[in-house]
């Protein structure tokens, strides 16, 4: 379960607010409560593009059991937190905010940051859930990723002709992401967003006097 403080603060930023903090949560506690069962987990609120001390404030008021629960981690925020995430909860989602123009999960600056983070994951992956992540779940080694296409555009898939399954032409899609079949356009932009975000840093990297010895003692 959602919690949709994603779409609040996107609401906020319309407004011309950085973050926005819901005042009360236990609504959402209420409905939860006797949803929670079964295998089920939800999300603890968060406060996108807030501090991370006041996301850890919001972890506080949390009234369910660990296995129950998915703090998030907002990708633009210190991976030294992340790591204290995984070590209290089974289960971390991981959230990207978006940098500069670019602001959607796959683009270049996401492929960059993942290559700042993933080496210090370590054994951690299967406890990472990337949220919106279905397109970019087989660039790492996410445990899961969810999107909310289904939501938005399963509808397109129902037909009137359904031979007394609804559902089936919305299953069939579903299904398809579920698989990584994406159209080639979207797959082809994914790798080329990919290969900038490696050739950046290799020449990140490059630049590194420490990188070049060889090139440092030819100075001399």
């Amino acid at each position: 379960f959602d919690n949709g403080a994603f779409s609040e603060w996107q609401q906020a930023i319309k407004r011309g607010q950085e973050w926005f903090v819901r005042d009360d949560w236990s609504p959402y506690y209420r409905w939860l409560e006797p949803r929670l069962h079964g295998g089920r987990w939800a999300i603890i609120p968060d406060a996108p593009g807030a501090p991370s001390q006041l996301n850890d404030a919001l972890l506080n008021d949390w009234p369910f059991a660990p296995e129950l629960s998915a703090p998030v981690w907002h990708m633009d925020g210190p991976v030294s937190r992340l790591l204290r995430l995984c070590d209290r909860f089974p289960r971390v989602c991981m959230a990207w905010t978006g940098i500069g123009a670019d602001r959607a999960v796959g683009c270049t600056a996401w492929f960059e940051r993942m290559f700042e983070i993933a080496p210090e994951i370590g054994d951690r992956w299967q406890q990472i859930h990337h949220l919106r992540g279905v397109l970019v779940a087989r660039e790492f080694l996410f445990a899961s990723a969810d999107a909310s296409s289904g939501a938005q555009n399963g509808w397109r898939y129902d037909t009137a002709f359904d031979f007394g399954d609804r559902w089936a032409g919305r299953r069939a899609y579903l299904d398809r992401l579920e698989r990584g079949h994406f159209p080639r356009a979207v797959r082809n932009r994914l790798q080329r967003n990919r290969l900038e975000a490696e050739r950046r840093r290799s020449a990140s990297s490059a630049g590194r006097p420490c990188d070049q010895p060889a090139l440092e003692l030819g100075l001399w």
